[in-house]
């Protein structure tokens, strides 16, 4: 059983270290008395919940992804409605299980796999959002997987990384933050995608995975949408944050604000040089990496 001081011990974002570890039995009753009883009920009453709604979007995640593949694979004929309808049902599925574990009674929890979770319900449903005006489809069997698998991470995981005592303007500045940068990671990965189809084009060589990509003109705009989505959130982060900075050099900030400026503007002239000059392909995606 933890100590009563371990218990109770805060540490800038890291609040009662440990506890999802939470014990069997009577000892919950011990934790009830205890000033983290909110959080133990709270971790206790959710956590069943949490890994049902997580089974469930794995489960329709699985099953449209593997539909697509024997689609890729020439042994089912597509069938649009029955992918994007059982994509959208994991993807409720996956918000419903992921707000029960980031959503505490005390703060929010940002630890690892819930941030990650987030990033891929928010890739998926933009995915989702594509796949009805593009020829995404492929796409699914290679994402869905994944989102599933981190879906139920972030239900079973018990690391907690919740940020308390700070402003609700600091806390959103914090999110965008990092789901921003996370898709600027995202659109670089797509970048090399671009190119890696690009130069197979030019040379010829459609095999393998290259094969089963939709066509470049649609990754090179589904590549816009990631950088216009993680531009448009870096935006709103800094509108939030900048008020709350007092002092760059006290709070130890200038780095971090420099090179975020710096991201804003290359993804700036970026998403300029696409607006009005049409960059798109190879430039603009050596420009995203």
């Amino acid at each position: 059983m933890r100590s009563q001081s371990e218990l109770r011990h805060f540490s800038g974002l890291y609040l009662c270290r440990g506890l999802g570890n939470l014990p069997d039995g009577p000892q919950i009753l011990f934790l009830a008395t205890e000033p983290c009883a909110t959080l133990a009920l709270f971790l206790w009453g959710t956590r069943m919940t949490a890994l049902i709604l997580a089974a469930f979007a794995a489960g329709f995640y699985i099953l449209a992804a593997g539909r697509q593949l024997m689609v890729i694979g020439g042994i089912k004929s597509p069938h649009r409605p029955f992918l994007l309808i059982t994509a959208a049902s994991g993807a409720v599925l996956h918000a419903a299980a992921l707000s029960q574990t980031m959503l505490t009674p005390i703060g929010l929890n940002l630890a690892m796999f819930q941030v990650g979770s987030l990033i891929s319900l928010i890739i998926t449903n933009l995915l989702l959002f594509s796949a009805w005006k593009k020829p995404v489809d492929n796409l699914f069997s290679g994402l869905l997987p994944m989102g599933a698998v981190i879906c139920v991470l972030a239900a079973f995981a018990p690391h907690l990384v919740i940020l308390s005592n700070i402003s609700y303007a600091l806390m959103w500045h914090i999110l965008l933050s990092v789901i921003a940068f996370s898709l600027f990671t995202i659109a670089a990965v797509q970048a090399v995608m671009v190119l890696l189809q690009d130069r197979s084009l030019r040379r010829h060589q459609l095999q393998g995975l290259v094969r089963s990509l939709p066509p470049l003109q649609t990754m090179d705009a589904l590549l816009f949408e990631i950088l216009w989505l993680a531009m448009i959130l870096l935006t709103g982060a800094f509108t939030i944050g900048f008020p709350a900075i007092d002092n760059l050099s006290e709070q130890h900030l200038i780095h971090k604000v420099v090179f975020s400026v710096i991201a804003w503007v290359v993804f700036a002239i970026l998403l300029f040089g696409r607006y009005r000059f049409g960059w798109r392909g190879p430039t603009a995606s050596r420009w995203t990496l």
